[in-house]
């Protein structure tokens, strides 16, 4: 029997020799109102525990899902609220849109760089086990949305070879595949643009283009914040990290 396995890592040959992600047909360009931030900050939503302890029961003990979708501004503020919910947590998605709504507010990740108006940031929320004197609990999972879609961010050109960092300027350590990928099975082929310190540590990274979901660039960015170092900074040149997110096949 075949099963899928546990990838550890991005196939480090890609950093230096792949195709430029340019070359491939995205199917949707971000920028403006139409963007996802899904993974790229965290989205707070208050004492959420306290908001579906009345609805706890008809989450049958972690058996349903309620599956959320905000909008958000470019301050983070929660604008919108939709849900997709069976009918017996109906009441339920209209208690979380309400306090998203009143007390959500996203928060980006610092060193992103990302170029939107307004975006949409998807998760879903799972009652757990209750747990005797403090009621049921509850557990907020990012998605993964537009899965299956790939994305380009924006439309900057990418910089002549002359005029971008090589993987030989670099240090770069091993990285492990992002543990809610690893999950839920995504895999994608990610290019994104880095430009570092002047402690040669990362200080930007901008999205350029996945394969699938959006939400696999900014993991990706963030590996590159714990993977890369610059080994003669400073340097204002970008390095372009093109890279396969590919999950291992073993048998047993």
């Amino acid at each position: 029997m075949r099963r899928r396995g546990l990838g550890c890592m991005a196939a480090l040959a890609a950093l230096a020799g792949a195709p430029a992600a340019s070359q491939e047909m995205p199917g949707l360009t971000f920028g403006g109102t139409l963007f996802d931030v899904t993974g790229a900050g965290t989205l707070e939503l208050g004492t959420i525990d306290d908001v579906l302890q009345p609805f706890a029961r008809d989450f049958q003990k972690g058996r349903e899902r309620l599956a959320v979708e905000v909008t958000v501004d470019r301050d983070g503020t929660v604008i919108d609220c939709r849900t997709k919910a069976s009918p017996i947590l109906a009441e339920a998605g209209q208690a979380v849109c309400a306090n998203a709504v009143k007390a959500g507010r996203f928060r980006q990740y610092p060193q992103l760089v990302l170029d939107y108006t307004r975006a949409t940031y998807g998760f879903a929320i799972r009652a757990m086990r209750e747990q005797p004197g403090k009621g049921a609990q509850f557990l907020i999972s990012p998605d993964f949305p537009l899965s299956r879609i790939s994305i380009r961010f924006g439309s900057d050109p990418i910089p002549p070879e002359g005029q971008r960092l090589k993987i030989t300027d670099l240090v770069a350590t091993p990285m492990e595949y992002p543990r809610e990928a690893l999950q839920n099975e995504i895999e994608a082929r990610v290019m994104v643009a880095v430009t570092f310190g002047v402690d040669g540590r990362t200080k930007t990274c901008r999205p350029v283009y996945s394969s699938n979901t959006s939400r696999m660039a900014y993991e990706t960015c963030l590996a590159a914040r714990r993977g890369f170092r610059l080994i003669s900074p400073p340097d204002e040149r970008p390095f372009n990290w093109i890279t396969t997110w590919k999950l291992a096949d073993s048998s047993s």
